[in-house]
């Protein structure tokens, strides 16, 4: 559990640096991927049940310690992705490939979504449509970081406690 917690504290330390560390390139540096998403989203993708929900409201917690937005906010949002994508009480088996990047980047987009319309009773500022259409690109650059990402995530096991899922020799 110690290397997965460790692994997650990576993540989220990546998480909230990204957005400076992206180049001009493409005008990334405008719409960066949304690691916080991502890494909510692989969780949701690989626990059972709804033991995602909880991680992703504790990584939303992190995320609102790290911005501006009042404590709260990308709690309700990373906890509503994760309710929207986990496998819940049915098992559906395993995503892999392009159908888990494609999840990915409209989960990114509903985060966005969402996002927006969470801030609107707070008064602000006003969301425009243009709000909206920037989610795009925020959910192709975190679909082009997932397709990255979620195979040494899965080829190392490195976040499967955190979803519950044990080694075959570990006791």
């Amino acid at each position: 559990m110690r290397l997965s917690l460790v692994v997650l504290f990576v993540l989220m330390l990546l998480a909230a640096a990204l957005p400076d560390l992206m180049p001009q390139v493409l005008s990334i540096h405008r719409h960066p991927p949304d690691l916080w998403a991502v890494a909510v989203l692989y969780i949701a993708f690989r626990a059972r049940g709804f033991k995602a929900v909880g991680w992703a409201i504790g990584i939303g917690v992190a995320r609102d310690c790290v911005s501006l937005d009042p404590l709260g906010t990308h709690a309700f949002v990373l906890g509503c992705l994760a309710f929207f994508f986990c496998e819940g009480r049915s098992s559906r088996g395993r995503l892999e490939g392009m159908s888990r990047a494609a999840l990915t980047g409209l989960g990114v987009l509903i985060a966005s979504w969402i996002y927006l319309v969470r801030i609107l009773p707070l008064g602000g500022g006003v969301v425009t449509f243009g709000a909206f259409v920037d989610a795009f690109p925020i959910a192709l650059w975190s679909m082009v970081l997932a397709i990255g990402l979620y195979p040494v995530l899965d080829r190392y096991r490195l976040l499967d406690e955190i979803c519950g899922r044990t080694h075959a020799f570990q006791t």
